[in-house]
């Protein structure tokens, strides 16, 4: 299925006004001149031809399935003691207490229907395990006997839990450095208020956890805490951006304020600009063109002037894998989800065994309830919808940036999701080009009769420059 993605002219100013010529689906930049010049990198790679495999596109008339799992997200349950305004977990409240049978079940079938293959070899390098809440550490007793057991069998693989931070003790960041659980603590930095009235950061005792934390990582010097060896223990701090705040270098100089560290010692990572959900959190994304344009704006000038390049992992990764696509002519077809969870080998799962869409969703919604691990064989991922069958992502400047946004948003919310995630995208692949260039991305015009996103839409304004401002665009 699919109407073949046309070609895009990208217009960028700087001394002079350049067009370029690309097409995302066979990942060609070229010169819009008679030279038809492609365009090369210092970072591009010189290895032989690519062979890309080719996922499925799924759809609910072409569910996924699962098999030879290799990455493990665990949903403990949504029980928080956070009520973060845009939640998109918070209509669900499972809560199964502090009885740990169901953990101890989970464990005791587990070797039925997971890394039953190679992917347990060697220790289980090849597997990732991932925990998450609601607040992970709200089911600390089962969290304890999952995690203990789980590195046993598999001292190798890596292991992730994502948390609020509000409840860690001395106990628990022992437990987690020597079950080396790497530690992302969400964090939105100024605007941390929208998550909880009460900033962790502003507990200096929380302070010094987060410290110990990053010594164990290697990125604090101290002598107390030696940092880890393989599997490498990684911490670092999780961002939403939402309409309060699209700057990523205020939540790092915030963060590092807070804990009194030196600039440049956090991991930082970003989800992008909320997706909303539901209602409540469409309250919190962009509202009108303007609050778009200020979040282009601001992600793109942060990532040319170097202030989330290397500094935020996510936007360094993203750009990474842009001039990579160029490098190696990725076409369309190799492309997966952005969140990897179309993934024959990638599976959210509860302590019941019940599997869902993803660790975001409930297995009480019949509509994202795919199974049951009893019986891998038939669950059948057929909430999601594949790029390639959105009439959106067909018609996409940015479709290898962003990789489909949310693949089960539908109606409303996928439009904004939509919209929100073209934004983001399009200021980091403005960003790519200023570093391939040095020039500024202005516009993208669609050719051959075709339209961006949707009909009637046939160019897109990309970063606004000021006459004054069009030598030097970026650091004018």
């Amino acid at each position: 299925m699919g109407v073949r993605l046309m070609p895009y002219r990208l217009t960028l100013q700087g001394d002079t006004t350049v067009h370029l010529l690309y097409d995302p689906v066979t990942s060609s930049l070229c010169r819009d001149d008679n030279s038809g010049e492609q365009l090369v990198h210092p970072a591009f790679t010189t290895d032989d031809p690519v062979s890309w495999p080719v996922p499925p596109r799924v759809s609910p008339d072409n569910p996924g399935r699962k098999a030879n799992i290799r990455t493990l997200k665990i949903q403990m349950g949504f029980k928080c003691n956070y009520a973060c305004a845009y939640c998109n977990q918070a209509s669900w409240n499972s809560f199964l207490g502090g009885a740990v049978e169901d953990a101890k079940l989970f464990l005791r079938n587990l070797d039925s229907w997971f890394a039953t293959g190679t992917e347990a070899k060697d220790g289980g390098g090849d597997l990732r395990i991932e925990f998450w809440g609601g607040e992970p550490f709200v089911y600390w007793a089962k969290l304890k006997i999952l995690g203990k057991e789980l590195r046993r069998r598999y001292p190798k693989a890596r292991f992730n839990v994502i948390t609020n931070g509000s409840l860690l003790d001395d106990d628990k960041v022992d437990w987690l450095i020597a079950q080396k659980v790497g530690v992302q603590i969400s964090h939105d930095g100024p605007v941390q208020k929208y998550r909880n009235p009460e900033d962790i950061l502003d507990d200096p005792e929380k302070c010094r956890l987060i410290r110990r934390l990053m010594a164990a990582a290697g990125q604090l010097d101290n002598g107390d805490e030696p940092s880890c060896d393989v599997p490498a223990f990684g911490f670092g701090f999780g961002t939403v951006l939402t309409r309060w705040n699209y700057s990523l270098a205020a939540v790092r100089r915030h963060i590092e304020d807070k804990l009194g560290v030196p600039p440049g010692s956090i991991s930082s990572n970003t989800e992008e600009i909320l997706l909303p959900y539901d209602d409540d959190a469409l309250a919190c994304v962009p509202q009108d063109a303007r609050d778009h344009r200020a979040a282009l704006h601001t992600l793109f000038t942060e990532a040319a002037n170097g202030l989330t390049v290397p500094g935020c992992n996510s936007v360094r990764r993203k750009i990474e894998d842009f001039l990579d696509s160029l490098s190696k002519k990725r076409p369309i077809a190799a492309l997966g989800q952005k969140c990897g969870m179309d993934r024959e080998d990638t599976i959210a799962v509860n302590l019941m065994g019940e599997v869902t869409t993803c660790h975001n969703v409930s297995a009480d919604d019949p509509h994202h309830n795919l199974g049951n691990v009893r019986d891998l064989a038939a669950v059948r991922l057929d909430t999601a919808h594949h790029h390639q069958t959105r009439d959106e992502c067909r018609n996409c400047p940015v479709v290898q940036l962003c990789k489909g946004s949310c693949m089960f948003l539908e109606g409303k919310y996928w439009q904004a999701a939509c919209d929100i995630s073209f934004t983001y995208n399009t200021a980091m692949l403005a960003a790519a080009l200023y570093y391939m260039t040095g020039m500024t991305l202005t516009r993208i015009d669609s050719l051959d009769g075709g339209f961006i996103r949707r009909p009637g839409t046939s160019s897109a304004e990309v970063v606004r420059l000021a006459p004054a401002d069009r030598a030097d665009a970026v650091n004018a």
